[in-house]
């Protein structure tokens, strides 16, 4: 069963095994090399813990400030937008437009 699979029951998980689940994946990101498809995996527990009530707050508010680094991590992994067609006859340079 893939991750992506389970990911609508995590609402009602227990907040352990959430928390649990997103600190397995963390780990496997930064050892796999940064797949965007698991930074959206983990940003996904990430944002049910930030909302969940029954969390300590501490722990609401860690989450809450984590979506924000993720949400940064995934935006810089997004690709380079593409260069004007006409980029290379005019002599721009890629972040030069």
């Amino acid at each position: 069963m893939s991750v992506e699979t389970l990911l609508p029951e995590l609402d009602s998980g227990r907040p352990e095994v959430i928390v649990s689940a997103a600190l397995y994946l963390i780990s496997t990101y930064g050892c796999g090399g940064g797949c965007p498809r698991l930074a959206h995996v983990i940003l996904k527990h990430l944002r049910i813990l930030a909302e969940r009530d029954d969390l300590a707050p501490v722990l609401r508010e860690t989450c809450g400030r984590l979506v924000e680094q993720w949400e940064l991590e995934l935006h810089n992994k997004l690709p380079a937008p593409p260069r004007p067609a006409g980029a290379r006859i005019f002599g721009f340079r890629r972040g030069m437009h």
